[in-house]
């Protein structure tokens, strides 16, 4: 059994439904942090083999061992966790199915009622997968969307996919499908299938039409741009794709190679965390050195930045933040609130930074398990809290393209002001 560390988001949809105890954990690396946000079309998965019960009785076992020795509270918030062997060990072993089996024990893990920890089932492991690498590979439009309460809005459209060829932007929202409400309707479905969709522009604009949906391969990159007076504008919609910070790199060494900026928008917005190397990464552009620490039972582990290039220390620093930014989005959010004087603006963050580890499962499962928070140099911990902006604007971006974002104006205002 071997694992990752990573740390959590839970406000967006989850991805999916629903070793003895002697076995050698090693420690880890620094890499990933948070589940990853919702795909909007079927990803193609193999079915895995059924289990027979000497392989329940191990991933079970494995699956309690761990949390018992890893767990980030001591008292399982309240869980009698001896009790809870007995109890769901015979029920797991009984269930009629592996799909029941799952379940049952995908409940156990609920019992602890941390909103972070969670088992994932072999097929879910391989779509996880899938999508760490930022490469989405599905049956459906080609799109990735963010659930808003009045639609779904699009974030992503894939080149050469339909949704491309139909002329879809982000930021437009899908609001119906097949002549449902967006959260009864499904843009899944077969290939060579038709969807309809109704569509909302941001100007207020509706729109009609059926799709096929392709099999599609996308790719999550980061938005950078040079807006006005030299500032970069650097949009990264999550932190799981496991090369973002290489690409955010890149990207500022071109900007830089045309000629030097004058000062930097972080969107992090709607952000739900990711890797711990992708945190890293990205702040060596403006900050180095002791930023903070993740305390677990085991002790305090500091986290330590080195420079990275391009060196952007010292250029004024706005950072977008809202309550969809979570995890070690949130953490970046707030390090550099603290130790670049960035200027945050947006609304208060999710308050869901607790580091999640994945502990690789028997079989091919994969369980996430809480252990540790993290604590800013000046000793606060963003658990529950959230990262809190110096300015909060009154309107909703979302209804906004691009280039008519007044959150983006504000920041551009309050770096000129800064200078």
């Amino acid at each position: 059994m071997s694992f990752r560390w990573v740390s959590i988001w839970f406000l967006c949809a989850l991805l999916w439904a629903c070793t003895p105890a002697s076995t050698e954990v090693r420690e880890p690396a620094l890499t990933p942090t948070a589940i990853p946000p919702t795909p909007t079309a079927a990803l193609i998965t193999p079915t895995p083999p059924p289990l027979d019960a000497t392989l329940r009785q191990q991933i079970f076992t494995e699956v309690w061992t761990t949390i018992n020795e890893h767990y980030l509270d001591p008292t399982f918030n309240g869980v009698d966790w001896a009790r809870v062997r007995a109890e769901y060990g015979a029920r797991a072993l009984a269930a009629e199915d592996d799909a029941a089996f799952f379940a049952v024990i995908s409940a156990m893990v609920r019992l602890l009622r941390d909103d972070h920890s969670r088992f994932v089932p072999p097929q879910a492991v391989i779509a996880e997968d899938q999508l760490t690498t930022g490469r989405e590979e599905q049956v459906g439009i080609g799109v990735s969307t963010l659930p808003l309460s009045d639609g779904l809005l699009i974030q992503h459209v894939f080149p050469d996919s339909p949704a491309a060829r139909a002329g879809l932007q982000p930021r437009d929202r899908i609001v119906a499908i097949d002549g449902l409400a967006f959260n009864l309707g499904s843009i899944e479905g077969p290939l060579g299938s038709s969807v309809r969709l109704l569509i909302v522009q941001p100007e207020g604009v509706s729109r009609e039409l059926e799709l096929i949906r392709e099999r599609v391969e996308g790719r999550i990159e980061p938005l950078i741009r040079r807006l006005s007076d030299d500032v970069a504008y650097v949009g990264i919609s999550t932190l799981w794709v496991n090369d973002m910070h290489e690409q955010v790199a890149t990207a500022l060494q071109r900007l830089m190679a045309e000629r030097p900026l004058r000062g930097v928008i972080l969107d992090l917005r709607s952000n739900p965390g990711g890797w711990r190397d992708v945190l890293s990464g990205l702040l060596g552009h403006f900050v180095t050195g002791d930023v903070g620490a993740f305390i677990s039972r085991k002790g305090v582990t500091p986290l330590v930045v080195t420079v990275r290039n391009p060196d952007l220390r010292g250029l004024p620093l706005a950072i977008l933040v809202d309550r969809g930014t979570a995890s070690y989005a949130e953490l970046l959010a707030a390090v550099l609130q603290q130790e670049a004087q960035a200027t945050v603006i947006g609304r208060p963050s999710a308050g869901n930074t607790e580091t999640i580890y994945a502990y690789e499962i028997t079989g091919g499962a994969r369980l996430w398990v809480a252990q540790e928070v993290f604590r800013l140099n000046d000793g606060s911990d963003l658990e529950g809290k959230g990262v809190q902006p110096d300015i909060q604007p009154s309107s909703d971006w979302t209804r906004f393209r691009f280039e008519a974002d007044p959150w983006i104006t504000l920041a551009l205002d309050r770096i000129r002001e800064s200078r």
